[in-house]
């Protein structure tokens, strides 16, 4: 990558104004935001960490397994890049030498609680007695909140690259055909889409569309099912995010009526989008006009921020009176269910800007329901 993309200056600003001498990334999201390296086995071997020490003053350092180190080099925006050898060296111990090394043995050290195991963090207490640790997951989930030029660009691409991919499979969807088989051929437009990994994709009909997270099955679709995907995958270490429904035949007045009634409170909420607002206020509106148009609403959240990680910060929930800010990149998703029975979903990104929001997937028309 060889340059930043992600807000680092707001990082800076953060940890400027904050109680830490220095913050360590540790999770596959934060690792590649402080440094520029994407490194897979992040997730799949969860005990070869990656990290970066990104201090209040001086230079940040990255930290990888000496056989990511090729890649790493060839990456990372960082000037100082360290390694060590699995099973012989702990990466906690290559962490505390360069902690001591900075002078930070006895400083204040934010980490991210929330992915460090408490093996490691065993660890690392007993190497640096001297040290205070402290949960840092919410200053970097703040720095991440607000979205660069670069950043709203490969989300953007990776939303928009998802929905057209969805509607290349769902105008082939016909009656008779499996769950198993629409997933395949979501899975691989997606893959023709650009994307260079699969997050989740989810893709039902009739009856378990009612379900939240249905993994695809042999259920033949019929004349009148509901068809329902909510899919995401990655583009250049981005996330997409997309929800989309439809119906196989001819929808009727009932199907026809639900759409229209969800689309109402969608759009009520997209249009909140917009900067003083809350993200507990689009919940409120959400909420609110569920009940209005007489369709229930047990969701937790009316969506939530995307970029490394499917759900980041801010969670669009009533506990969540987070301010929304230029920049700010938000799904919507607006959802009603009948498990065993039927489900409708609609999700689109949309950019928090100085007028009106801009909802940035518009090319699989969500203005009625999809007939296939």
């Amino acid at each position: 990558m060889n340059e930043p993309f992600g807000n680092l200056d707001r990082l800076n600003h953060l940890l400027a104004d904050g109680e830490f001498d220095a913050v360590v990334a540790v999770s596959p999201e934060n690792v590649p935001y402080t440094s520029g390296v994407f490194i897979g086995t992040q997730r799949s071997i969860r005990d070869r960490l990656a990290l970066t020490l990104w201090p209040r003053s001086g230079d940040p350092t990255l930290m990888v397994c000496a056989v990511e180190e090729p890649q790493a080099r060839e990456e990372t925006f960082l000037k100082d890049l360290r390694s060590y050898v699995e099973f012989e060296t702990s990466p906690i111990e290559l962490l505390a030498d360069v902690l001591r090394e900075k002078g930070l043995a006895r400083g204040r050290i934010g980490i991210e609680m929330g992915y460090l195991s408490a093996h490691y963090w065993e660890e690392l207490k007993s190497l640096l007695s001297g040290a205070t640790f402290d949960g840092c997951d919410d200053l970097f989930a703040q720095a991440r909140m607000i979205k660069t030029e670069r950043e709203v660009e490969l989300l953007t691409r990776a939303a928009q690259a998802t929905e057209r991919a969805l509607l290349a499979t769902y105008v082939t969807i016909r009656e008779g055909e499996t769950e198993k088989s629409m997933a395949e051929r979501l899975a691989a437009n997606i893959f023709r889409s650009g994307a260079s990994q699969l997050e989740f994709l989810y893709i039902n009909a009739g009856p378990n569309a009612g379900f939240p997270h249905c993994d695809p099955t042999a259920y033949q679709c019929r004349e009148g099912d509901t068809i329902k995907s909510d899919s995401g995958a990655f583009y250049d270490g981005y996330l997409s995010d997309v929800a989309r429904t439809a119906v196989v035949g001819k929808a009727s007045d009932e199907q026809k009526s639900i759409y229209d009634r969800l689309l109402e409170v969608h759009r009520e909420c997209l249009d909140t989008v917009r900067p003083s607002n809350k993200a507990s206020d689009i919940f409120r509106v959400m909420k609110q006009g569920h009940a209005r148009v007489g369709l229930h609403f047990p969701m937790p959240h009316a969506g939530h921020s995307i970029g490394l990680a499917v759900h980041e910060a801010p969670m669009l929930s009533a506990q969540n009176h987070t301010e929304l800010q230029l920049n700010m990149m938000l799904c919507i998703e607006t959802r009603v269910r009948w498990p065993g029975k039927e489900g409708y979903h609609i999700e689109d990104l949309v950019l928090v800007t100085e007028d009106a929001p801009k909802v940035i997937t518009g090319f699989f028309d969500t203005n009625a329901l999809l007939e296939i």
